[in-house]
């Protein structure tokens, strides 16, 4: 099957760029399958160790069943948007690529420079492609209406929030039970008894945190009770509360963070003054800046605060539970490792504690020029045909890399010549279909990352799958992005006074300066998806 699209080469390319382009450099083809197809392929992070070795497995045993061999080039992670960008926008011969919103995802969509994919999936020819990405995934992860890639998601979240903390420290102050937080209060105490004891003389502080992330998900919002009262918050140019009518089909009104309290009369009572919509949490990081050091505005990482010995706690999420129980082991074996889940509804592992929009954060799409569409989506069919191969790239080599421990868990080998194979799952293999979990995990760890998985622990957002097209309005969201900077990171480190009079006065100069010109173009857009989504 070939399915063709339109490519507007003025767009996406000048005469002048193709000539300046290095050639890359390719890696990785190896093996048998003499009558298969070469599909080039970019990744973003590092070649992982004994990847060579996985590859010539797959080469070897697969390629002649799917046709299509491998030819891998690996590019770091502080390098691969630069690259991409220069790659792509000279038209080089790639037929996958890893893309994120982070990265050039919605500009090159927004130019037509990926193949758009969702014809493939319902033409029937890739099912295993649409078992592993349902139409509901695969709706919620359109750019500018299509579906320029495949969602690389394990989970309809973005990993359950977390306090690391030093649990024998937590034991050492009779803090919680046996050492166990799981409560705001508890947590203050913790902190209270760090900053007042022997550690402070340490210049150890209770809570590290860096310079861009801040707090970043404490006293997060209750987004789910939003969800159920028609509210979305999101970023449209700033920041915002969307209220939807009763069956969640128009737009009511769209408020920004900091305006003042009267605009929000069309809202559920217990909304209206705006305590519940931000302005309560910047009080409350204003009161726990205390627990920070005094320069954390240019800490680059928190992490390293802890295993040094400078910080008792860090905020993060579970996806990085193995890692960092091994790495605090190893920096000071003493220590044990605490986990304070922070939302409570998550805690308890209750159904819908959770809102989710369903979409991804990372993706794998197919350059629009590439001639080997059909060859490339035979390959992805055939690793998401089941988990033994799927967990040749993700895993490694069974009996080599890994071995298998019951169901869904394993057991990492480490090679006598060589380092744990360590494959980056965000650039090609993530799916709730195939999750594995370390057989190291304790008890409850694993049950929470379970409980992660499940789509019934999330509660659907009424704008999932909208995705804000800022093309028209670069010129006001770049004005708008200049003014917020000038307080936002400060604010979540609750560095700054009077921090709700702050947010106000900067809300006001960006509704001086564009900010209601871009709340009129999301009303409209967010209109014309929910009309299109209703007409279904």
């Amino acid at each position: 099957m070939e399915i063709k699209m339109k490519i507007n080469i003025k767009k996406i390319m000048t005469a002048g760029l193709t000539a300046v382009m290095a050639a890359p450099i390719l890696v990785g083809c190896s093996g048998s399958g003499k009558d298969a197809d070469t599909i080039k392929v970019m990744l973003s992070g590092q070649k992982p160790t004994g990847w060579e070795q996985v590859l010539a497995e797959y080469n070897k045993k697969d390629a002649e069943e799917t046709g299509v061999k491998l030819d891998v080039e690996w590019i770091s992670q502080g390098s691969y948007k630069e690259k991409l960008n220069l790659r792509m926008i000279g038209s080089e011969n790639y037929d996958l690529v890893f893309d994120a919103p982070f990265n050039k995802l919605k500009n090159f969509a927004a130019y037509e420079m990926y193949t758009p994919l969702e014809g493939y999936l319902e033409s029937g020819e890739y099912p295993n492609l649409s078992k592993a990405f349902p139409d509901n995934i695969a709706d919620a992860n359109y750019y500018f209406g299509h579906l320029y890639g495949l969602p690389m998601m394990r989970t309809y979240g973005n990993g359950i929030d977390c306090v690391y903390y030093r649990k024998d420290l937590a034991k050492k102050y009779n803090i919680g039970n046996n050492g166990q937080i799981d409560n705001y209060e508890d947590l203050q105490k913790f902190f209270d008894a760090i900053q007042s004891g022997e550690e402070a003389a340490m210049n150890m502080v209770p809570f590290g945190v860096t310079g861009s992330r801040g707090f970043y998900s404490l006293f997060a919002q209750d987004l789910v009770d939003f969800a159920k009262n028609h509210i979305v918050r999101m970023n449209v140019g700033a920041f915002a509360h969307i209220l939807l009518n009763e069956d969640n089909t128009e737009v009511v009104d769209i408020v920004y963070e900091g305006e003042d309290t009267s605009r929000y009369a069309a809202f559920p009572e217990k909304y209206r003054d705006g305590e519940l919509l931000g302005m309560a949490r910047l009080r409350k990081l204003r009161e726990w800046n205390k627990y920070l050091e005094k320069d954390s505005l240019n800490r680059k990482d928190s992490w390293s605060m802890l295993t040094g010995l400078k910080c008792a706690a860090m905020v993060d999420n579970l996806d990085t539970y193995e890692q960092k129980a091994t790495e605090l082991k190893s920096a000071i074996p003493d220590a044990e490792l605490g986990v304070f889940i922070l939302n409570d509804g998550v805690r308890a592992m209750e159904n819908e504690a959770r809102v989710t929009d369903l979409k991804a954060n990372n993706f794998v799409c197919i350059p629009a020029w590439s001639k080997k569409t059909d060859k490339v989506l035979k390959f992805l069919d055939w690793l998401y045909a089941d988990e033994d191969n799927h967990d040749l790239f993700e895993q490694g080599i069974e009996g080599v890399n890994w071995n298998k421990v019951g169901e869904d868990k394993y057991e990492q080998l480490t090679p006598a010549d060589r380092d744990k194979y360590s494959f980056p799952g965000y650039v090609l293999t993530w799916n709730p279909n195939f999750v594995k979990f370390q057989s190291s995990l304790p008890d409850d760890i694993y049950e929470y990352k379970k409980y992660d998985l499940e789509p019934e622990a999330y509660y659907e957002s009424p704008l999932a799958g909208f995705t804000f097209d800022t093309s028209q309005l670069q010129t006001e969201t770049s004005v708008i992005s200049g003014i917020t900077s000038k307080v936002n990171t400060a604010l979540e480190h609750g560095a700054l006074d009077n921090p709700v009079e702050v947010k106000r006065q900067n809300t006001q100069e960006c509704l001086n300066n564009g900010l209601d010109v871009i709340r009129e173009e999301a009303k409209r857009q967010i209109n014309e998806f929910l009309k299109e989504k209703n007409s279904k």
